[in-house]
């Protein structure tokens, strides 16, 4: 799995941002990777103040809660802070504001990314529907699309829509055509980044 950090500056005016502010604030994500259940550092620099907060977009703890902001704390001019770890697997952006009620900052390159070993080596594509046929192919041993439609996400799951898609599918295994042996299952794509390609996230039994 990549560990490497991410850094991605943003350039934004000074509206939300305290006084004294550079006008090029960096996020840096310690890991900018990480498996189902770790957790990641954020450091943030070039923003001045007495207060920064952080937290993941989208991101939820057991049972859909949104995960609360996190006080950072500024060291040799850089915020640091350990963010929560999501309950499922994702791509999250990372948002930043002053103190609660102010103007919250986010970039689309500030993404911290829950993903199984191994999801960044497989290929992407135009749209989540070939991300599903991929998984066919590969994973479901050459097995014959019946359906395929995409599924309302559940409500618990607070996920930007925009990252991530869950389709549902009817299938017949590889030698066994029969409507009584068609099996179904749930394949979320994910985006890695807003202009980014699909690729598969994972695949369940239940949305």
């Amino acid at each position: 799995m990549r560990v490497a950090a991410a850094v991605v500056p943003l350039l934004v005016g000074l509206i939300g941002l305290p006084t004294g502010s550079a006008t090029q604030p960096q996020v840096l994500l310690v890991p900018n990777v990480v498996a189902l259940g770790h957790a990641s550092e954020v450091r943030v620099s070039g923003i001045g103040g007495t207060t920064l907060q952080a937290r993941l977009a989208g991101a939820s703890a057991k049972g859909g809660l949104p995960l609360h902001w996190t006080t950072l704390h500024r060291v040799h001019g850089v915020w640091r802070g350990t963010l929560p770890a999501p309950e499922l697997r994702g791509v999250y952006p990372v948002e930043l504001r002053v103190r609660a009620g102010s103007p919250v900052l986010r970039a689309d390159g500030w993404l911290l990314r829950v993903f199984a070993r191994g999801t960044l080596a497989t290929p992407t594509f135009h749209t989540p529907e070939q991300v599903a046929r991929w998984w066919l192919v590969n994973r479901a041993g050459k097995a014959r699309l019946v359906a395929m439609r995409r599924w309302p996400r559940p409500a618990f799951d607070l996920r930007d829509r925009r990252l991530h898609q869950l389709l549902v599918l009817a299938y017949s295994p590889p030698g066994r055509p029969a409507v009584r042996d068609r099996l179904g299952i749930f394949i979320t794509a994910v985006r890695d980044g807003y202009r980014g390609e699909w690729r598969f996230l994972e695949a369940t039994a239940t949305p």
